[in-house]
């Protein structure tokens, strides 16, 4: 067997664990002390017994490299390699791209890797999907294990966590959905595959791709204010968007890939199907509007990834949809619309407690002009903006089926009815000592 061949061989085999420890031979031996915090805040102190190419052990347990950041696991393993042998700097490689932040010290190890041996090609590229297949999957566990079943060993079922094979196919079956229903409709489409959509548009190639950049920014934005790790991807395969330039085009695609027909006015909708997200939208000719819209509609389909598929009360699921729209860039009209709107519906001494209770089967949502929408808004802004952290919690116990109105009671210490009396006060109020304003 040539001396690459070994050299493989021994890596592959330390990727599945059949090694042991037989990797860190020649590696420094004495016992090494971690003193660090892990991505979650959780302090890690003690000192190193036993380690292997996923992570370390001690009087502390274990600890994955993949939940430390990427500076802290370089300090520590670079205690521990042996950074003349290449195979232990592969699986250097290997452990740092498995950090939130590693990946450039992940691909720097690599490269000294490869300087060591060149003829490891393929156990480099190994090397590289291992350790960052194992970062996406921690990732993902950290989203599910800060819901609160997560710390208290509910059982409430959460989105499991796809290997790489099953987000491959998940990727293939969506877009066989969406380019049948568009060839069904016999629409010329052109596509972008980005790092969390598909999207699809009769629009040319440029605006298509402006529009994929957009789609990821916008992700990047709602997984930020939620708190997700970073990059990390929490759709089934990816999201697929697809974009009309024309209203009848966008009509005529609802009706063959989803069975219904928008209501007048309607720009855009998300679909939730089982684990799958589909976004289905007319491009507006008015630009703020239309990326507004948008949004609004991928919030739905983020939300409904994050943790598992239970869902807030109808007004804050809309309202925190608004309030990411109106948040996500600069030029966004939602603000400047919603808020007087609201406004002036509590002013005229409306009631918003119906809308709070309503479930859009009982004929009060969303009211007149959509005001359920403003409301809605204007709660959650308030809500976000006097305690965020708070509806952070009040959202993650929602999602593990505790009913809204009793997460209320735990997180705001107030009952529906005395939240509806504090948004009319506040809100009326406010818009008093604006107009009394100079």
């Amino acid at each position: 067997m040539s001396r690459a061949s070994t050299f493989c061989l021994a890596v592959l085999l330390a990727f599945s664990g059949v090694s042991g420890l037989a990797w860190a031979q020649g590696a420094q031996q004495a016992p090494v002390p971690i003193r660090v915090k892990q991505v979650d805040g959780k302090a890690v102190n003690g000192t190193i017994s036993a380690w292997d190419a996923s992570g370390c052990t001690g009087e502390f347990g274990r600890v994955e490299w993949a939940n430390l950041k990427g500076a802290d696991a370089n300090r520590i393993l670079r205690k521990l390699v042996n950074e003349k042998d290449a195979a232990q700097m592969l699986l250097l490689g290997r452990a740092l791209l498995s950090t939130e932040d590693g990946q450039k010290l992940g691909e720097t190890a690599l490269r000294e890797a490869a300087r060591l041996d060149g003829q490891q090609k393929e156990a480099l590229e190994a090397a590289r999907a291992d350790g960052l297949e194992a970062g996406r999957k921690a990732a993902e566990r950290r989203v599910r294990d800060a819901l609160p079943q997560g710390r208290d060993g509910s059982t409430f079922e959460s989105w499991p966590i796809a290997t790489a094979e099953e987000r491959t196919k998940a990727l293939i079956d969506m877009k066989h959905d969406a380019e049948q229903a568009l060839t069904g409709v016999r629409m010329r489409w052109t596509w972008v595959e980005t790092d969390f959509w598909v999207v699809y548009a009769d629009l040319n190639n440029r605006e298509v791709r402006e529009l994929g950049r957009r789609m990821d920014n916008m992700y990047r934005k709602v997984a930020e204010m939620m708190a997700l790790p970073k990059d990390v991807n929490i759709f089934h395969g990816k999201g697929v968007c697809i974009v009309s330039g024309e209203e009848r085009m966008f009509r005529a695609i609802e009706q063959a890939l989803f069975g219904t027909m928008p209501l007048p006015g309607c720009i855009g909708i998300c679909h939730m199907m089982g684990p799958k997200v589909m976004v289905n939208a007319y491009r507006d000719p008015d630009d703020d509007h239309f990326m507004a819209t948008l949004v609004h509609e991928a919030t739905h389909g983020v939300m409904h990834r994050y943790g598992t598929a239970a869902q807030l009360p109808l007004w804050a699921e809309e309202g925190y949809a608004e309030f990411v729209a109106a948040r996500s860039f600069d030029s966004s009209p939602v603000d400047a619309g919603r808020r007087p709107q609201g406004e002036q519906f509590i002013r005229s001494g409306n009631a918003t407690l119906p809308l709070f209770q309503s479930d859009g089967r009982d004929g009060n949502w969303p009211g007149d002009n959509a005001v359920g929408y403003a409301i809605g808004y204007l709660t959650v802004k308030l809500m976000i903006d006097q305690k965020g952290d708070t509806f952070g919690e009040w959202v993650k116990d929602i999602k593990t089926g505790m009913p809204w109105e009793q997460a209320l009671l735990k997180h705001f210490h107030m009952t529906p009815q005395q939240m509806a009396q504090a948004v009319e006060r506040y809100y009326a109020d406010r818009t008093a000592s604006t107009e009394a304003a100079p």
